[in-house]
């Protein structure tokens, strides 16, 4: 739960260079001493694979979940990929996220895609999600968002997220912070009835270990 809690209050804290809005179409660990005539030995550490020599994440290879918790004004939240492919890729940029009813049909929300700079190229190991009591595990990459204003009472239970650069669609399902299946999604509070829901996503970035 400290992972998925550290990753949105990063996230809220930032300045976002820009939105672009469209709207939706409908304990202590113990240590042993070793003696000190002991010879210390390294630890090996997997290299980082180069981005420019990796593909570009596709969405067969994919396999996409969210969770979020409610803020001080707004539902903080995120999607995670998984990897479930041979080999590691890159995601770039901003998927494109709609939450979906139980008929299939888009909530009726305002859609923002929030941008700064550069995009930053995550590389997505192969990767499984795990459940997890500290909180989800086993994501490659996350795309966080924000969710402000829903005054109607049709629930998500289900979301469709489109990667960029023609990466195609996944369908993903949503998980609580520790990584277990829940039927919907939670909403943020009711502000102003007569006022638009926006959710807002952020770039891909690497998920905080």
């Amino acid at each position: 739960m400290r992972r998925f809690l550290v990753a949105v209050m990063l996230v809220s804290c930032g300045a976002p260079a820009s939105v672009n809005a469209t709207l939706s179409p409908d304990a202590s660990a113990t240590r042993s001493l070793a003696p000190a005539t002991n010879t210390p030995t390294a630890t090996p550490r997997t290299p980082t694979p180069d981005p420019a020599s990796l593909a570009r994440c596709a969405a067969p290879q994919l396999r996409a979940v969210a969770t979020g918790v409610m803020g001080t004004d707004a539902f903080l939240g995120a999607v995670f990929f998984a990897n479930r492919g041979s080999a590691p890729c890159t995601l770039r940029g901003n998927p494109e996220l709609v939450l979906l009813a139980k008929d299939g049909s888009p909530l009726d929300i305002m859609l923002a895609s929030v941008t700064g700079g550069a995009p930053t190229i995550v590389v997505v190991p192969v990767s499984e999600f795990r459940q997890d009591p500290a909180g989800l595990g086993g994501a490659g990459a996350t795309a966080p968002l924000q969710w402000s204003n829903y005054c109607d009472d049709v629930l998500a239970v289900a979301f469709r997220v489109t990667l960029p650069e023609t990466g195609g669609m996944i369908d993903g399902t949503f998980v609580d912070l520790a990584g277990r299946p829940v039927a919907a999604f939670g909403a943020p509070r009711c502000d102003d009835a007569a006022g638009t829901s926006t959710l807002a996503v952020y770039p891909f970035q690497e998920p905080v270990r």
